[in-house]
C-alpha cells in the first residue's frame, strides 16, 4: 500500500520510510552543523591590526550575525527537512490507520454473509 501524492504518483510505505530516516539523518547532520557554525560567531588570530579587526568583523557577521549568515541558511534548511520527515512520517501514519481500518472492516464480515 501507499500513499498518494498528486496527481497519479502513489508512494510506497519503504519508500516514505526510507525517505523519512533520510531526513532526520540529514536534519541532525544539519544541526551538527549549525553547531560548529555558531563557533564562527567568535573568531580569533587576526591580529590587533584594524584591518585584521574589520577583517574579523566581516567573516563573523557572515557566519552568524546577518540575515544571510550561515546559521540562519543551516536553520532555514533544517526547518524544510524536517517538514518533509514530517510529511513522510504522516504518509507512514495514513497508511497504517488505513490498513488498521480496513483489517477491523473485514473482520466484522462473517464467512456466511
Amino acid at each position: 500500500m501507499g500513499h498518494p501524492i498528486g496527481d497519479g504518483f502513489l508512494l510506497n510505505n519503504d519508500a516514505a520510510e526510507q525517505l523519512r530516516a533520510a531526513c532526520e539523518a540529514w536534519s541532525s547532520e544539519l544541526k551538527a552543523l549549525k553547531i560548529d557554525a555558531e563557533k564562527l560567531g567568535t573568531l580569533g588570530g587576526f591580529g590587533t591590526l584594524g584591518s585584521a579587526d574589520a577583517l574579523k568583523s566581516k567573516f563573523e557577521n557572515k557566519a552568524v550575525a546577518r540575515t544571510d549568515s550561515l546559521v540562519n541558511a543551516l536553520e532555514s534548511h533544517i526547518a524544510v527537512v524536517d517538514d518533509m520527515r514530517a510529511y513522510f512520517q504522516k504518509c507512514i501514519d495514513d497508511a497504517t490507520e488505513q490498513e488498521q481500518a480496513n483489517a477491523d472492516s473485514l473482520r466484522k464480515i462473517s464467512p456466511g454473509n
